[in-house]
């Protein structure tokens, strides 16, 4: 999603509160109702609504626990480097 992609997500599921997680749809309508991600009800779809927003989630994940997650992004924006036409 930080690569101005979005995500199908089920929010039919979700419990309505910040500690029971069964699934990567119930962090993601989470993130909805905490503004990190905006939800398009035509597509049941999200997205991160700007670079603002996508600059904090950057520094939400860089905290000790999300090493992951932080591996990850930059294998993608290394990716997105190496094969973007828009240098």
């Amino acid at each position: 999603m930080l690569g101005n992609r979005r995500c199908k997500i089920n929010t039919r599921k979700f419990q309505n509160d910040m500690t029971t997680f069964a699934s990567r749809d119930d962090v993601m309508t989470l993130f909805v109702h905490l503004s990190y991600v905006t939800f398009d009800e035509t597509t049941n779809e999200v997205f991160i609504p700007n670079q603002e927003v996508a600059e904090e989630f950057l520094n939400v994940v860089d905290e000790p626990g999300w090493d992951g997650v932080i591996q990850a992004l930059r294998r993608s924006e290394e990716l997105l480097r190496s094969t973007s036409v828009f240098d």
